[in-house]
């Protein structure tokens, strides 16, 4: 990059803050994050998302809530399973 950046490695999935009514606290979780990279952006996007619908009790879901989860995005979709081309063939648990 030509950029001075202090990146994170890259990484699948990493819990910052359960879900909180602190708004200081979420402001402040989110200006410390730093950027990093992915070995494929679109499909490390998903594992989050799979990672907090599934994590109740780190993220902090109430029984009895709805769970709905946004993604807004411009990266370009993949074709069906052409994680079968990269040799991924195991579906999460």
């Amino acid at each position: 990059s030509d950029y001075n950046l202090d990146c994170m490695p890259p990484h699948g999935y990493i819990h910052v803050l359960s879900l909180t009514d602190n708004i200081a606290e979420f402001r402040n979780a989110v200006h410390k994050q730093k950027i990093s990279g992915n070995i494929d952006t679109p499909e490390g996007g998903f594992d989050a998302m799979l990672q907090a619908a599934v994590c109740q009790s780190h993220i902090g879901w109430r029984k009895e809530a709805k769970r709905l989860l946004l993604v807004m995005t411009d990266q370009t979709s993949h074709l069906a399973l052409d994680s079968k081309l990269a040799g991924i063939v195991i579906p999460h648990d």
